[in-house]
């Protein structure tokens, strides 16, 4: 079965990315490609099925960072405490502390 064969242009318009995007992942042998002459090809299906390898390799096939996963969520009981983390320090703004 033969299957198009997508321009840098097309994919990254497909993908919703920059040709930069899709010319770095070239560079780090992240998607695959064919060379035609100077031009690069890339088979569409080729391309979802190793980006989608490439994810579960580094993440999991069930990642917490994954939507529905915990990752970036405040753990245990407490509330987050701002936005830097910082414990409060009992100051108030202009100096005065709190007995």
């Amino acid at each position: 079965m033969q299957t198009k064969q997508l321009s840098i242009k097309e994919l990254a318009a497909f993908m919703g990315v920059s040709t930069d995007t899709i010319r770095r992942a070239v560079r780090k042998r992240e998607i695959p490609y064919t060379r035609v002459g100077t031009a690069l090809r890339f088979d569409l299906h080729n391309v979802l099925t190793c980006l989608r390898q490439n994810a579960e390799a580094k993440l999991g096939a069930r990642s917490a960072g994954a939507p529905g996963g915990t990752a970036g969520r405040a753990q245990g009981n407490q509330p987050p405490s701002g936005n830097t983390g910082a414990l409060p320090t009992g100051i108030i703004t202009g100096g005065l502390r709190i007995p």
